[in-house]
């Protein structure tokens, strides 16, 4: 399998438990870029609501994607090229990284209900079930102009799903 390219940076986005860190792991990997998983930088008020299956209040997100984004020019200082991935369900905060990162491309991950609520239920950390359901409300569905890809679990499929986008 190969990856023929992928935009500077790459930011997969889409509900909890699409697979975007899976599809972004396998990207980064093959097209030799740094991963980073902005999951990993939630702020202690994000996390505190996750454990209380609170959601996000919207001062919350914006501290968050000022963070995320200074974290992702930095890690560009030192890496280069990366593939990112971070759920992103407002529409203003894909708008704001896409002012404060150039070159970068979004592409929405998608999967069906059932495969979502498997890999949820699997994880043995992270967002719960009812949590991600919480969450869902929140989450603007992004217009046609988006790049999509559909994730089944099928690696190949996923590859050649990117190949025809940045190919």
């Amino acid at each position: 399998m190969s990856l023929v390219k992928v935009p500077s940076v790459l930011l997969l986005f889409g509900l909890a438990g699409c697979g975007k860190t899976h599809v972004g792991r396998l990207a980064a990997q093959l097209a030799g870029r740094f991963f980073y998983d902005a999951d990993v930088d939630v702020t202690p008020a994000m996390a505190a609501a996750l454990a209380a299956q609170q959601p996000f209040t919207d001062a919350m997100r914006d501290e968050f994607f000022g963070l995320m984004a200074d974290r992702v020019v930095a890690l560009q200082q030192t890496h280069g090229e990366l593939v990112v991935t971070q759920a992103v369900y407002r529409q203003k905060h894909r708008d704001y990284l896409l002012s404060r990162l150039p070159g970068l491309e979004l592409v929405l991950v998608e999967a069906n209900e059932e495969l979502i609520s498997q890999r949820i239920q699997a994880r043995s950390a992270g967002i719960s079930l009812a949590s991600a359901t919480a969450l869902r409300a929140d989450f603007e569905v992004p217009g046609p102009e988006i790049r999509r890809i559909r994730n089944d679990g099928d690696d190949t499929h996923l590859l050649d799903q990117l190949n025809r986008l940045f190919g």
